[in-house]
């Protein structure tokens, strides 16, 4: 398994970047997008069993101000997500001369995948997207959780997040105010998700605090292209961690299907 690190600058911030295979052959390339409180290395093993199972490079990278990217200035614009899909992502994939990607992305990071591969300008192929737990538009049920975990991040957050992230307030904060200003209820992506036009597959546990199946009902009735969708009981925010054998199993498959196509 050939895994390297990079510091890579984009425009006004330098983010860390951990590459897995080998990426001189052409072979597609899973992107990873972390959520709102992630970072590379928050994803654990994740992207080591995404490797070792589909046979895929792996690309991640933490957004400014999370993991050990750079800083950023609070409070965060209430359209960092459009920005990040629409700025720093694309030209962060045209740096490392990515042309043919799958797009998975994790909360905060299925919303950027989701904007992004609406987009019409990419320098690269996006063969699919993963969305995990997305958020389209603002719930009530988000807000609640969102509240509730600034209540207990300086006791109970903050050690935990602060091994994987240089400054954790910043990422913290970044994320929760941005959430809980109150104009920020009316943010609304669902009119980009007609304008997908790749296969999609969307994974949401139904016991998740932080959203609710609307997400992806919504996002069912809007892709006009091959749509796929697993739902899975007793299972929380983070799919890949309390279901991981089933939702690597459905990305194979997912995968799989596309490799079929003569365009793969």
């Amino acid at each position: 398994m050939k895994k390297k690190f990079y510091f890579q600058s984009v425009f006004d911030q330098v983010l860390e970047v951990i590459t897995i295979g080998e990426f001189t052959n052409n072979t597609p390339t899973i992107v990873l997008l972390h959520e709102g409180l992630g970072s590379s290395e928050m994803w654990k093993d994740t992207p080591d069993k995404l490797f070792k199972e589909l046979g895929l490079n792996i690309f991640i990278y933490s957004r400014a101000g999370y993991g050990k990217s750079s800083p950023i200035n609070l409070p965060r614009p209430l359209d960092y997500m459009n920005i990040e899909a629409e700025k720093y992502l694309p030209e962060l994939l045209l740096k490392f001369n990515l042309e043919r990607v799958f797009l998975l992305g994790h909360s905060d990071g299925a919303s950027i995948a989701a904007i992004n591969s609406s987009l019409r300008t990419n320098s690269y192929k996006i063969l699919g997207t993963i969305l995990i737990a997305p958020h389209f538009f603002v719930e009530d049920i988000s807000l609640l959780a969102i509240n509730e975990i600034k209540k207990i991040y300086k006791n109970k957050v903050k050690d935990k997040l602060s091994k994987y992230h240089q400054n954790v307030d910043i990422a913290f904060y970044g994320w929760n105010d941005v959430w809980l200003n109150p104009e920020f209820k009316n943010w609304d992506i669902t009119s980009c998700l007609s304008h997908i036009n790749t296969p999609v597959l969307a994974i949401q546990g139904e016991d998740d605090p932080y959203g609710s199946l609307s997400q992806i009902t919504i996002l069912e009735s809007k892709v006009l292209k091959n749509f796929n969708k697993l739902i899975l009981k007793e299972c929380g925010h983070n799919p890949l961690i309390d279901k991981s054998k089933e939702v690597i199993i459905e990305i194979k498959n997912f995968i799989s299907q596309i490799s079929k196509n003569k365009d793969f």
